[in-house]
């Protein structure tokens, strides 16, 4: 393979490589070591320690001073911007220090230099793998290229605009050979990547370098961070009494709470605005548990310090309050903390944040909550409250007076770009800590799963603390990279349902769900049919989609399997019974019973809310709704339409990841009807006019009905369809028995028909089955199991004679 080389030597990076090493390299520093020393002994025998100090400042700061300049020049490539206009001139300072010469330069070369920068071993970790795996199969790719270095660093220089970078690094060198060479592409299928995710691996990459980035020590900002806070006190005040219960969040926050990644930002402009204008300044911050109140807090403290140094103004304390430490640790809470305020007061401003503010104000006492009013009515103090939305109506809402006394800032659930970047920085600094990778693809599946499967905190509270037990799942299981594979099993462990297995997506799941529901429910292959063809149809539009995943109305006479298919749904599609939620609408027919589904004030959250907060995938099963009061379907029409529940505290409760089941015996007896001379030839003619029966009697709104993606009919049961049914019921049984017994159990077959003929009827279907088959069948085996006769492996046959048909 002929490749056309590059040489690099005259570039200006090249240049000022050649200068570091000439000045900083380690032979130049080993004559410095030795001119230093001698000029030291020099210095110390002729005057002591005081001219060798200077000495050593006077030699040291030049050369401090012209490192930072050739740092600035060659080396950060942020600011250094290529001075010429061919391709080896965009190459960074971190790969012309790793290629083993600057001469003769080929793709190969800039390969194992890209791949020994910390960019590339990153791109290299996040496709699985470690930096020498990946640079021998890239290798191998490597030879059946034909491209010259000349061409290969054109295309990388054009690539610069679409990676968002000033020159080409290790990583823009890889993203080049992976999207251009062919032979690289099975390198992104093993990984099971494609281009679009690499290029959000390189933006990730990117951000890791700026989270990492710290200033040289001798910077501006470097000197500011280690003697930032000397004479803070001087500039703010001192608060002796109130630095016992408090943390100052501003004490070093220019220097040490630097954040790479800040969300909220609107949210963080509100709340700036509120506490730098007159009158009424005090704020409450209201969310969810897991929204990032607190975080909002400590980049408020930032943002408010950085606002007054622009503006020359003295700088305002934010005090953190111990609010545990307060009720618990002092004798006299409400007499400490008044004295304590009015010593702060008279030290200057200061905001007093209470995270708890809820504990506060219940546990607090009349006299606590008199010092708080007080206080948020005067000048110096400012007081910032944290709360949940629940303990704001319960707390605060109900008394107009304290609610009058706050401005009211809602924090909603991050986005999931800011999200990610939360979870970006959390990874960093768990990755140090536990010496473990983080993929970029188990940072993505964490949004995503968390999202689908656990309900309650928001994000992104929930998608760190899962994060955070994957990495330590991973560190204790000595594995190399967190995969989607740990984030799976913290998944399954808080959902309480195995979302482990990874082949068992949404469309493979449906593939086979149709074979599935016709083996466990009888006589109803055509309902079977619309159900499953409706959510084939959800699926295409699933992640786009403001409504449920599938919503269904089930008519039919009772007895028939419409609760039943309800249950195998649930088991099929996802994965557990638990996931099923089931309401008896009977016990919502009355305008009061809403509550029960929303909440009501002064009481706990609705059940319907509540369940589906700690269930987001779950199948909704609303029993019998024509027993509903009309407010009631009205309410079930906005979740329906929108996919959104918005309670009594205005919590937003999301539906999108649901199925209803929706099931009704309205038109019952124009089923029977229908179906008294058999099945009707026209089953989708049919369907129409059972809608236009149960419309004509008024029992459902045409707009109620036209919510539904599909209404699935139910057909009655012929005592064919009554034998299978019980079949499946013992055959259920019998398994069971082996399962937990060890003991085989044979039924014949006079004994099925015996069960048909007393358990089924033409007007209730195969609803009393399940009861005969307990007063017989279970109770005969549970009496022969009692006189212990039986024991593991033994084989009992069940007669029809034994049973007393």
């Amino acid at each position: 393979m002929q490749q056309r080389p590059v040489s690099i030597t005259g570039t200006t990076v090249a240049v000022g490589h050649a200068l570091l090493r000439t000045f900083y390299g380690k032979l130049a520093l080993f004559l410095y070591g030795l001119i230093a020393m001698g000029c030291g002994i020099v210095l110390y025998e002729h005057g002591g320690v005081t001219p060798l100090v200077v000495a050593i400042a006077v030699l040291l700061v030049p050369a401090c001073v012209f490192h930072a300049f050739l740092e600035h020049i060659f080396v950060r490539e942020h600011l250094a911007t290529p001075s010429g206009g061919s391709p080896e001139e965009h190459l960074s300072f971190s790969i012309v220090r790793q290629l083993k010469h600057l001469q003769a330069v080929t793709v190969r070369d800039l390969l194992e230099a890209a791949l020994a920068t910390k960019g590339g071993k990153f791109i290299a970790r996040e496709m699985g793998q470690e930096s020498k795996a990946f640079l021998a199969a890239a290798l191998t790719a490597l030879e059946q290229s034909r491209q010259d270095a000349v061409e290969f660093l054109a295309r990388a220089a054009a690539e610069l605009p679409n990676v968002e970078r000033k020159r080409i690094d290790g990583p823009t060198i890889l993203f080049t050979l992976l999207r251009h060479e062919p032979a690289f592409h099975a390198l992104l299928d093993g990984a099971d990547l494609s281009m679009g995710n690499m290029l959000s691996i390189l933006r990730w990459e990117a951000f890791r370098a700026r989270v990492e980035e710290r200033p040289p020590l001798w910077s501006p900002q470097g000197l500011l961070r280690s003697v930032g806070s000397v004479g803070r006190s001087w500039v703010m005040g001192y608060t002796n009494e109130l630095d016992r219960l408090t943390e100052d969040l501003s004490a070093d926050v220019l220097w040490h709470d630097r954040r790479a990644v800040r969300i909220h930002t609107t949210e963080l402009s509100h709340a700036l605005r509120i506490i730098e204008k007159p009158g009424v300044h005090d704020l409450l911050l209201i969310g969810r548990v897991g929204v990032g109140k607190r975080t909002l807090v400590r980049n408020l403290a930032y943002a408010l310090k950085m606002q007054e140094r622009k503006r020359f103004r003295a700088y305002s304390r934010m005090l953190l309050l111990k609010t545990a430490e307060l009720l618990s640790g002092t004798q006299s809470p409400d007499v400490f903390l008044l004295h304590a305020l009015k010593k702060a007061q008279q030290s200057g401003r200061f905001i007093l944040v209470v995270e708890d503010l809820a504990l506060f104000l219940q546990s607090g006492g009349e006299r606590l909550r008199a010092i708080l009013m007080k206080f948020l009515h005067e000048e110096n103090i400012q007081l910032i409250g944290v709360m949940s939305t629940e303990e704001y109506h319960k707390t605060v809402r109900c008394e107009p007076i304290l609610d009058a006394a706050f401005e009211k800032l809602l924090i909603d659930d991050a986005n999931e770009q800011d999200t990610l970047g939360v979870l970006m920085e959390r990874a960093f600094m768990l990755e140090h800590k536990r010496k473990v990778a983080v993929t970029y693809k188990a940072l993505r599946g964490t949004i995503a799963l968390c999202r689908r499967y656990l309900g309650g905190q928001a994000f992104p509270g929930k998608a760190v603390s899962v994060l955070e037990d994957a990495v330590e799942l991973a560190a204790t299981a000595s594995d190399t990279f967190v995969t989607e594979r740990h984030i799976r099993e913290i998944i399954s462990q808080k959902a309480h349902m195995d979302v482990t297995e990874l082949s068992k997506d949404d469309r493979s799941r449906l593939l086979h769900l149709e074979e599935v529901l016709k083996h466990r429910i009888v006589g109803q292959k055509q309902a079977i049919d619309a159900l499953v063809a409706a959510l084939k149809r959800a699926a295409l539009e699933l992640h786009s989609s403001k409504r449920p995943i599938g919503t269904f109305l089930f008519l039919g006479p009772t007895g028939v399997g419409k609760t039943h298919t309800a249950k195998v749904l649930s088991e099929e599609y996802f994965g557990s019974l638990e996931s099923l939620i089931r309401l008896d609408m009977n016990e919502y027919s009355s305008e009061s019973s809403i509550g029960g589904i929303v909440g009501a004030p002064g009481e706990s959250a609705g059940y319907l809310a509540q369940s589906v907060h700690d269930r987001p995938f779950s199948l909704i099963l609303l029993d019998e709704i024509e027993k509903a009061h009309p407010k009631v379907l009205n309410l079930f029409l906005q979740i329906l339409d929108e996919g959104v529940l918005i309670d009594h505290l205005g919590e937003k409760t999301d539906f999108r990841n649901t199925i209803f089941v929706v099931t009704s015996n309205a038109g019952a007896h124009f089923v029977y009807d229908a179906f008294r001379t058999g099945a009707p030839a026209d089953p989708e003619g049919f369907r129409k006019r059972l809608i236009e029966q149960v419309l004509s009697e008024r029992t459902f709104s045409p707009e109620f009905l036209n919510r539904f993606d599909a209404t699935v009919v139910f057909n009655p049961l012929t005592v064919e369809d009554a034998t299978r049914v019980a079949i499946l019921m013992l055959d259920g049984i019998i398994k069971d028995i082996r399962r937990e017994k060890g003991v085989r159990v044979l039924v014949e077959q006079g004994v099925v028909e015996a069960i048909v003929t007393k358990g089924y009827s033409r007007e209730f279907g195969a609803r009393a089955m399940r009861r005969v088959i307990t007063d017989t069948i279970e109770n005969h085996i549970a009496d022969i199991m009692l006189q212990g006769n039986v024991k593991r492996g033994d084989e009992v046959v069940i007669r029809r004679d034994q049973l007393g048909f």
